[in-house]
């Protein structure tokens, strides 16, 4: 029985040497070169179907894209497992991008791939999403033994997970979600805060500013005294708060009539992220009322947080796979949402695991191809370890 141990973990990791490198980073290069900003996601999701034809796997596009206004849905695909009584995965990444000026011109220079240095790469996540289809590739053409195994490719991750969020229900069946997005390989993210997002419109009155400016109620001057009382940045290590834009004015001369306030509050404690945001209520509601200002609020849950428990199977899992490649898994939470906290909410446990780009959203994102190639080893070993006994 111990030979047999052995001899199955030995075949098992010799398999992870059957990613073509050479092969992801062709796929990874082309694949970001294909523009695809949230909502203008139809290349790359074409692209993304091809591929997964090309390999005999049949796909599915839901109406996602429809619903938010976007060009592209959600394309899903399921890989019928070999063996039985062993977890169904499911595999996720988004395949939008912020959004960018110019063409991506990727250039791979001493083991590192970047942009040519006047936009983004797109690593995130369009590196995860060729490193899933490097994995599936593998074990279609050696035959592994694995389990039913889901592939998931959302759209508008990056402008509110609303691809996410607007998922055919059918495509999220899976036991437990492997999401790859930011962050080191070796990093299991497993636990992310709720967010919720402000609107504030505040209404004064406009006068002239040089010969009635008695007679006008400055709109930014009441905004500014009021953002001023909120605590924002790092309330504590579990919740944030922030004003992301304040617009108003038409000319210098004019008293201010209105203002329009944008911002948000995040924490991975439900208590404390209703406390900051009542904060945030009652500050704007007091200042509005002392310069007699009207005030039009509109405050909306964006995704709830989730925390999945050190001592799960989806965490053993994790942590078995990452080891199998030669790393230490290292556990943390995140104060960033994502796939996973739409995949949690809807009953189906998730974790984040790192694809390794780093820089992202930036002219200077980058991936190192040893990572890209670790990113594809660690969804082959997800898979080994995932194919065992639930």
């Amino acid at each position: 029985m111990t030979g047999r141990k052995e001899n199955l973990k030995h075949r098992d990791l010799s398999i992870l040497k059957a990613i073509n490198k050479k092969r992801l980073v062709l796929r990874f290069t082309h694949l970001v070169k294909i523009e695809s900003i949230s909502k203008n996601e139809k290349r790359a999701g074409k692209y993304i179907r091809n591929q997964l034809d090309a390999m005999g796997i049949k796909s599915r596009v839901d109406g996602a894209g429809a619903r938010i206004g976007g060009n592209c849905g959600n394309i899903f695909a399921s890989i019928k497992g070999n063996i039985k009584n062993s977890s169904r995965i499911l595999f996720n990444a988004h395949i939008d991008t912020v959004t960018h000026k110019g063409k991506i011109e990727p250039a791979v220079k001493s083991g590192v791939i970047k942009s040519d240095g006047t936009t983004i790469l797109g690593a995130d996540c369009k590196a995860s999403v060729a490193a899933i289809l490097e994995a599936v590739a593998v074990i279609k053409k050696n035959n592994i033994t694995h389990g039913d195994i889901d592939l998931l490719f959302t759209v508008a991750e990056e402008i509110g997970i609303y691809g996410a969020k607007n998922c055919d229900p059918k495509f999220l069946r899976a036991d437990h979600g492997f999401v790859f997005d930011g962050g080191d390989v070796d990093q299991i993210i497993n636990s992310a805060p709720s967010q919720v997002s402000f609107e504030a419109d505040i209404k004064g009155r406009s006068a002239h500013a040089g010969t009635h400016p008695e007679n006008g109620i400055n709109a930014i001057k009441v905004a500014s005294e009021a953002i001023a009382q909120i605590k924002i940045g790092r309330i504590d290590h579990e919740t944030t708060s922030n004003v992301g834009i304040i617009a108003g004015g038409t000319a210098r001369n004019i008293v201010p009539e209105s203002v329009h306030i944008t911002g948000e509050a995040r924490s991975r404690n439900k208590a404390k992220l209703k406390r900051q945001m009542r904060r945030i209520t009652d500050v704007l509601t007091r200042t509005c009322k002392k310069y007699k200002a009207s005030l039009r609020l509109k405050v909306e849950p964006s995704y709830n947080l989730f925390e999945v428990k050190k001592s799960s199977r989806l965490i053993e899992v994790a942590k078995a796979a990452i080891s199998s490649i030669g790393l230490t898994p290292k556990i943390a939470a995140t104060g960033g949402g994502s796939d996973a906290n739409v995949f949690n909410q809807r009953g189906l446990p998730s974790i984040i695991l790192g694809a390794g780009f780093h820089n992202i959203h930036t002219s200077k994102e980058y991936i190192r191809v040893e990572d890209l190639v670790k990113g594809a080893e660690l969804i082959l070993a997800l898979i080994i370890e995932s194919a065992k006994t639930k």
